[in-house]
């Protein structure tokens, strides 16, 4: 199994990849670029976005935007630091154009020398890594505003596993020991990963960020000693939880995984650790409750490999209901728009063809039924129009979801639309950051010059 005893290994091609992606990561205009622009410019494909936009020239029409950003939870270890929970961020694109585009012919002309089936792939393996840099931000930002910048000021000190997914304890070292960011940021971030002895002698700290952020120090001490079921605050203290985890019963195990999973903030790499010290029994426990969640993971680069193997001894434990949302997921949110860090066509006729025949019929109740035929019976020898499927879409907005974090794409007439087009399990389905994109057209560029 995906899941159990083994853990995935990447192969040469997806090193590769990784490290390229990195390198680009890494690129001081593409930096300032994402700095200024944020992580819209990246997460969606510029086609399909303004395909879905309505985008009919670039040059003469002026468009403007605002980023919400809904915290679903906040971990237990600073919940209690005066940050409220819940609570949206919202910004405003004082830019007048659209910055897809942009970032993507930024990132073409670093790997320009390589094939064109290769680029085309490693432009969405550079999504993947941005996302994840992302999503570090937007966890670590609940804290402390800061390590915005921090991200994008030191990104060489971003340490990675080896399923290029951010070392988050190795990420904190050597951000701790970098004497050119600012005392508090080192401070906070040893408190936050429990790395107090990494801190500088003699440093002074102001008194006001000790007498904050040091309890996030206390309870970490704490966490290391005493096993708490919590889920919560597990981005930063889950090293500490793996040393306990083995020790406790089998119930407990079950219902932290469960919850961590529920609130969609394991990383696949916590995932597989925690699943190897689990016995069969223990691990059906999970599979009958969060049998869609595990499968969620597996979408992600890299290891959309293992998901045909994992859906496999997954599928008896989904419902009809969450049958529907994986099927919409691998439609509306990898083939529509067109990902190519995988062959998800592929991924879909596998998937349906292995799909036990309860499901399969409870689908064709639906009009995705009409979509999923179009895709299995589409000639192999083919190219297939990922485009055309978007007049067909029947959701007022584009999403995509990776890793916790859901990024939604709208046009502000129909934001106030904006709905799950599975509402029962998607009410039921809750994940650490809800990401809004609302964009509008406001000024054709002739009349934005004459003002």
């Amino acid at each position: 199994m995906a899941f159990s005893d083994r853990h995935p290994v990447l192969s040469l091609r997806q090193m590769s990849m990784a490290k390229l992606a990195i390198a680009v990561c890494r690129d001081p205009e593409i930096l300032d670029f994402v700095k200024d622009y944020g992580c819209v410019s990246f997460v969606f494909p510029s086609k399909e976005a303004h395909l879905y936009l309505g985008v009919k020239s670039l040059k003469e029409e002026a468009w403007i935007w605002k980023d919400i950003l809904i915290q679903s939870f906040f971990s237990s270890l600073y919940r209690h630091l005066d940050f409220e929970d819940h609570v949206p961020s919202v910004g405003l694109g004082e830019k007048n154009f659209l910055p897809f585009s942009r970032w993507e012919e930024l990132v073409e002309e670093r790997i320009s020398s390589l094939p064109l089936l290769l680029k085309h792939e490693l432009l969405d393996v550079v999504r993947a890594f941005s996302i994840e840099i992302d999503k570090w931000i937007k966890y670590h930002s609940q804290v402390w505003e800061k390590f915005s910048e921090i991200a994008l000021s030191a990104p060489y000190d971003f340490q990675w596993n080896s399923l290029g997914k951010i070392d988050l304890v190795g990420t904190a070292s050597a951000l701790i020991v970098n004497e050119t960011l600012d005392i508090k940021d080192r401070y906070i971030l040893a408190c936050l990963y429990g790395l107090m002895d990494k801190m500088p002698i003699g440093k002074k700290v102001p008194d006001e960020i000790v007498q904050k952020y040091s309890k996030l120090a206390e309870r970490g001490i704490k966490v290391q000693k005493e096993w708490n079921p919590s889920h919560k605050g597990i981005q930063f203290n889950y090293f500490m939880r793996q040393n306990l985890f083995t020790s406790v019963s089998s119930e407990q195990k079950v219902s932290f995984l469960n919850g961590a999973l529920s609130e969609e903030c394991l990383r696949c790499d916590d995932f597989l650790f925690y699943m190897s010290h689990m016995g069969n029994e223990e691990r059906i426990e999970v599979f009958k409750i969060r049998a869609f969640k595990i499968l969620l993971l597996h979408l992600d680069w890299p290891l959309q490999g293992e998901f045909l193997k994992t859906a496999e001894h997954l599928l008896p434990y989904f419902t009809e209901i969450e049958y529907f949302v994986m099927l919409d997921i691998i439609i509306c949110e990898r083939i529509i728009l067109h990902r190519k860090d995988f062959n998800y066509i592929g991924l879909l006729k596998e998937f349906w063809s292995l799909s036990p025949s309860n499901l399969k019929e409870y689908i064709k109740n639906y009009p995705i039924y009409e979509l999923i035929k179009l895709i299995i019976n589409f000639p192999v020898d083919e190219i297939f129009p990922s485009e055309k499927l978007l007049p067909s879409y029947e959701s007022s907005n584009l999403t995509f979801r990776c890793c916790g974090v859901k990024y939604i794409l709208c046009r502000a007439e129909k934001s106030r639309h904006i709905k799950a087009r599975a509402p029962e399990i998607e009410n039921d389905l809750p994940r650490s950051f809800l990401a809004t994109f609302i964009f509008s057209k406001y000024l054709k560029r002739d009349n934005l010059r004459n003002s």
